[in-house]
Parts: C-alpha cells; sequence; structure tokens
C-alpha cells in the first residue's frame, strides 16, 4: 500500500527544486557565455545531472501517485521497483512483508 499524502509531498518538492535547479542551470549557462571557463562548463554539467535525475525521480513520483490511484493500465517493472522501495509501506501485522 503506497501512501498518497507522502507521494504527493514528494511531488510538490521535488517541482519546487527542478525550478530551483533549472534557473541555476540557466545562471550558469550565462556566466558560461559571459566568461567560459573550466569552472562555468562543470557547473552546467552538475546542473544538468542535477535536473535529469529529478526528472527521473518525479517520473517515479508520478507513476506511484497513479499507482496508488488505481490508474495505470499495465504495470512497468523499472518504476514498480523504485517506486516500491520509496513509497511502500509494509503492514504492521507482517513486517516482513512489504506487500
Amino acid at each position: 500500500m503506497y501512501s498518497l499524502r507522502q507521494i504527493q509531498i514528494c511531488r510538490w518538492a521535488g517541482t519546487a527544486l527542478a525550478v530551483v535547479v533549472l534557473s541555476a542551470t540557466f545562471g550558469r549557462w550565462n556566466a558560461f557565455r559571459a566568461a567560459p571557463s573550466p569552472a562555468t562548463y562543470l557547473g552546467i554539467v552538475a546542473a544538468l545531472t542535477a535536473l535529469i535525475l529529478m526528472f527521473g525521480s518525479l517520473a517515479v513520483v508520478v507513476y506511484a501517485e497513479e499507482k496508488a490511484r488505481g490508474r495505470l493500465n499495465r504495470t512497468r517493472p523499472f518504476f514498480d521497483r523504485w517506486a516500491d522501495r520509496f513509497f511502500l509501506k509494509s503492514d504492521p501485522r507482517n513486517p516482513h512483508d512489504p506487500r
């Protein structure tokens, strides 16, 4: 069983953080265009990497939310594994079985 409230909090926090990182990426790009240097280039690469990772995590969060609401037609093993890892709540009566 997934906790829908936890999923929604992660979705909104992830979206806000992605906006901040996207803004930082644009700022690094403008700094690189003004004065190209290896440090600003590494800043762009780091910001883009963080942005790609955030988009991937947001995809898992949206998948978990749709699964919790019962709107999925078929499962995706990759997203199932990550959604279960982050959002699956165990049964208090049987703590060794997460389903």
